[in-house]
């Protein structure tokens, strides 16, 4: 099968892998951050991988094998895959928002009385998620499949259609810590939940969102979606809070500049090292308060400081 093929190949490089998702991802060293454990997953579908210590990632088998210093053989074996089972051809799917799904395997927490949902509500207790929380963001777990092991936490867009989900581990040993849907992140996060005529707060994961509470919108990841970038400079809302740590702020400030010359006034919120989730609502909500006005100039300062 090509999958093994390429998993062979990858193999012959970066080492013995070990399987997760079904096996359809193989988990190796990260050649970029040499982490003393395998955090780099990489799909044998899609070619997509990331390593989930230092942040590097890329689309294409080739980009990791360049990385890792292959030889010039090992570049022509790959061609050799990509012709012979047409990888380059495969392109994922967007997934429209609408008809996105929960996977089958995943249980309501707050209807289950299975052990395995104790150990989850357990772990949300240690982050801080109230049974609230759980309630309000519809929060499940996962005994079996991909998701095993694993709070499931649910976006829904303005209509109350599911656009995305995240799985997050509450198993301290397991080796994937987070799963995110395979589905577009062209989507604004927690959408159901936003008011457009108040102050908006922008932060990066679904427990960091849950911890601030107030009208705040996850970005799942480092970067503004198109999506939301267009919804901000359409919608009523003066103010926006950027709760997010340094990689994050590096794309947040290049957008704020554009948010600034529609009228918005922006704030940098500083969170002292820590994220939403460690910090707390109410240690959060008093350094919200000292928040910071972005200026044209001290933007300028912001984003050089961070090159």
């Amino acid at each position: 099968m090509k999958e093994d093929l390429l998993k062979q190949l990858l193999e012959s490089v970066l080492g013995r892998s070990k399987s997760a998702r079904g096996g359809d991802e193989a988990v190796f060293t990260c050649p970029s951050c040499n982490h003393h454990k395998k955090k780099l997953t990489f799909n044998l579908l899609s070619q997509k991988f990331q390593c989930w210590v230092c942040g590097y990632k890329g689309h294409r088998a080739y980009q990791l094998l360049k990385k890792s210093n292959a030889p010039g053989s090992t570049f022509n074996i790959l061609k050799e895959i990509d012709q012979q089972y047409n990888f380059k051809k495969q392109t994922k799917q967007k997934v429209d928002t609408n008809t996105l799904q929960l996977p089958k395997e995943v249980i309501p927490i707050i209807s289950s009385s299975a052990i395995l949902s104790k150990h989850a509500l357990h772990y949300l207790d240690q982050r801080g998620i109230t049974k609230q929380d759980v309630v309000k963001y519809n929060l499940h777990y996962c005994e079996n499949g991909p998701l095993r092991n694993m709070v499931v936490v649910p976006s829904y867009d303005k209509d109350g259609f599911l656009n995305y989900y995240v799985g997050r581990s509450f198993d301290k040993n397991a080796y994937i810590k987070h799963k995110l849907a395979s589905s577009t992140k062209d989507i604004i996060g927690f959408e159901m939940y936003i008011n457009w005529d108040l102050p908006i707060i922008l932060c990066e994961g679904a427990f960091d969102a849950m911890a601030i509470k107030r009208n705040v919108v996850p970005l799942f990841g480092k970067k503004i979606s198109t999506s939301l970038m267009k919804k901000i400079i359409k919608s009523n809302v003066k103010k926006i809070y950027l709760a997010l740590d340094e990689d994050a702020l590096k794309d947040a400030f290049n957008h704020a500049k554009t948010f600034m010359s529609y009228g918005k006034r922006v704030y940098l919120i500083e969170m002292e090292g820590k994220d939403p989730s460690e910090l707390g609502f109410k240690k959060f909500t008093k350094l919200l308060h000292k928040a910071i006005k972005l200026t044209t100039s001290s933007l300028m300062k912001k984003r050089m400081a961070l090159l």
